[in-house]
């Protein structure tokens, strides 16, 4: 699997798209790694933008919410 960092959200969309648009099924493992990597850059935003307001106190809780399922806040 390539580091999602080792390109720019704009190609992975478009090797998503090219992808697609060539008839690779969603459960191909480089759809799968195009849509993960899409997912890493979404929530790498979020946290660059927020980083400066989260608590110290408070990164491990995060850290933990990726590694394990909890349930999801809907409000």
């Amino acid at each position: 699997m390539i580091d999602p960092s080792d390109m720019s959200p704009a190609r992975w969309q478009a090797r998503h798209a090219g992808l697609k648009a060539h008839g690779v099924p969603d459960d191909d493992d480089r759809i799968i790694e195009c849509l993960a990597a899409l997912a890493w850059w979404r929530v790498r935003r979020v946290v660059d933008r927020e980083r400066e307001l989260l608590a110290p106190q408070h990164v491990d809780a995060l850290a933990d919410m990726l590694k394990h399922a909890h349930q999801a806040v809907t409000a």
